[in-house]
């Protein structure tokens, strides 16, 4: 049986209370229509500008890009190792003439194995290393870089160094050494620029589509947000009157006031999630929002059914309290 307390306070909040719930469930009605295509509409295009590129996976393609990084270094290993080798001997031979006698078919035997060391060396790490650096680079994990070519060019210079001073002496191991690492340097760089240039060919004015996705989900964010902002109103309306009276001995006004706590927090969370929608400040970042918005999204039409579920509870306790 109900107490004094609980009656007064009924009397007290049935005019206020039931005016706000009753404004809700017309809002409502109106409405529903209206904010559950937007909802969809909000979905459908942060599942559209949510797709991006992603780092190559696929095994057939990444040895497809093996093949042509290894083909590219091996070529401009070659040839400009061949041609680092070639102007090595020109120095070596220069630099030892100045000091000590030294024949014609030396020179010749040395400039034969600089250019041989050279080539060999820049064809060899050359190859090896762009292959490499390409598949990592295709696969989301570059390499490239100062040590990376300090390594390639170690390589490079001790196997055009060997091969060199077995063909050539030491005029054929100095000017191969050279070619071989100066080949293999120009050649994992020339391989790494081709791949780059044929993976952001399509994404050139990333910045731009970046800041188009943000206007698109800008746009349907905010349709969203208007299509249910009046019903927001109230329920911020009806909390402040649950706040402000604490009425909440009924089981169904305690519901209601839960329900209306929880439909309040999802809209916080969707503006918070277009705010960093917003803020994103790269594709991946950009990604994430936008899958949060979306599910905030999704969510806020379902709250707002089992508030008007609730509301109806609450209006049917007062009703049968006014008729007790």
């Amino acid at each position: 049986m109900a107490t004094s307390s609980e009656f007064t306070g009924s009397v007290n909040l049935n005019g206020r209370l039931t005016s706000g719930l009753m404004m809700f469930l017309r809002l409502y009605d109106q409405q529903k229509d209206v904010f559950w295509q937007a909802s969809g509409h909000f979905t459908q295009a942060a599942y559209r500008v949510s797709k991006k590129h992603k780092p190559v996976e696929d095994d057939v393609t990444k040895g497809l890009f093996c093949m042509f990084g290894g083909t590219v270094g091996a070529v401009c290993g070659v040839v400009t190792g061949g041609i680092w080798g070639a102007l090595g001997a020109v120095g070596t031979a220069t630099s030892i003439r100045l000091f000590e006698s030294v024949n014609a078919a030396s020179v010749t035997v040395g400039f034969f194995g600089s250019v041989l060391g050279g080539a060999v060396g820049g064809v060899f790490s050359g190859a090896i290393g762009s292959a490499i650096n390409v598949v990592a680079h295709v696969s989301g994990h570059p390499v490239h870089g100062v040590i990376t070519s300090a390594a390639w060019f170690t390589v490079g210079f001790v196997t055009g160094g060997a091969i060199g001073s077995t063909f050539g002496g030491l005029v054929g191991a100095a000017g191969g050494a050279l070619g071989g690492g100066l080949g293999a340097v120009h050649a994992t760089t020339l391989s790494i620029y081709l791949v780059e240039s044929m993976i952001s060919c399509p994404e050139t004015n990333e910045k731009e589509k970046l800041m188009e996705k943000k206007n698109q989900i800008q746009k349907t964010g905010e349709d969203f947000s208007k299509s249910i902002r009046p019903l927001v109103e109230q329920l911020k309306t009806v909390q402040t009157i649950l706040d402000g009276d604490k009425m909440a001995a009924s089981h169904a006004v305690k519901s209601a006031a839960g329900q209306t706590e929880k439909t309040l927090t999802a809209v916080i969370l969707l503006e918070k999630s277009l705010s960093d929608v917003q803020g994103a400040a790269d594709p991946p970042q950009f990604c994430c929002s936008v899958g949060e918005a979306a599910r905030q999204c999704e969510k806020i039409p379902e709250e707002l059914k089992k508030m008007r579920a609730a509301v109806q509870k609450v209006l049917d306790s007062l009703n049968l309290r006014q008729q007790q």
